[in-house]
């Protein structure tokens, strides 16, 4: 989400009309705890320790008993995958917890495998750190001014400041038909992880139609598209040049890449096999067993 297209207008102290991308939304709150409420029907409840890095956000859908399914259990903050090094125990995490939809929103398959056309707008945070205001009336200026106040500890790598971000601006929601849980952490001021669990239901009618040798084509291709896509995200918002991103799917990792700045800044994404495009990074998958 970048600085062009998030408006905010405060109502009265505490509350705040927001438009983004994904729709509108009424937000209340105080810092460490804030609802948020969007025309989609959404209730999203953040609760954290300011200072500390650590969030706990969950989202529901209202008027959806299923949408509570699994939520009597008390959330867990672990190493994002078990394929990868364990982190020290003060990392920090972010959680976003899942949405869950009574009837399954069946999308075009050609969009499923062109997730990673788009992305988020790069934000330049060296031109932030020098310009108080905006450059012109394109730009959100309450968004332009936060940036501004939180610029020099994200240039000088504040994990802490990179959490606070991820919570404040919400990079992935527009994602969310496509992934949930998505867990963000790190130790490391030039990386970013990020730990999603696929929705395979968006797959549910070409699990039903497709032979199996196409629906596990398809998967795969969706899986790899909005892998690419998380990175790019994750690469518009934070100076990090790495991205390591987990697929989880019935609580497996069946996706781990390590995405590389640079690299993916010189990919052509409009003509691109979101499969083959993966393989020109560090990755683990499980599709085809292959590892480099």
């Amino acid at each position: 989400m970048g600085l062009r297209f998030r408006k905010s207008i405060s109502l009265i102290p505490g509350v705040r009309l927001n438009f983004g991308k994904s729709g509108m939304s009424v937000s209340a709150g105080v810092p460490g705890f804030r609802k948020t409420i969007n025309t989609k029907g959404q209730v999203t409840t953040t609760v954290g320790v300011p200072g500390t890095g650590l969030y706990y956000v969950d989202t529901k859908k209202t008027g959806n008993n299923s949408s509570n399914r699994n939520r009597n259990s008390q959330p867990q903050q672990q190493p994002i995958a078990p394929c990868v090094p364990s982190k020290p125990q003060s990392q920090a995490n972010y959680i976003r917890e899942p949405v869950v939809n009574a009837a399954a929103k069946q999308v075009d398959y050609n969009t499923l495998k062109s997730i990673h056309k788009t992305a988020d707008d790069t934000i330049d945070w060296t031109e932030i750190l020098v310009s108080p205001t905006a450059p012109d009336d394109s730009y959100n200026q309450q968004m332009w001014s936060y940036y501004y106040s939180v610029a020099p500890n994200v240039l000088n790598g504040s994990i802490d400041t990179y959490l606070q971000l991820i919570y404040e601006v919400n990079p992935l929601d527009d994602l969310l038909d496509y992934g949930t849980n998505f867990e963000f952490g790190t130790d490391d001021p030039d990386k970013i992880e990020v730990e999603y669990t696929v929705n395979t239901d968006v797959l549910s009618q070409a699990r039903r139609t497709m032979n199996r040798q196409d629906y596990h084509d398809l998967l795969e291709d969706f899986v790899c598209s909005l892998s690419i896509r998380i990175a790019r995200d994750m690469f518009a918002l934070l100076p990090v040049n790495y991205t390591v991103v987990h697929a989880v799917m019935d609580n497996q990792t069946v996706l781990l890449v390590d995405f590389d700045r640079g690299a993916l800044s010189r990919i052509k994404f409009g003509y691109i096999d979101p499969s083959d495009t993966i393989k020109r990074f560090k990755y683990i998958d499980s599709f085809s067993k292959q590892q480099q």
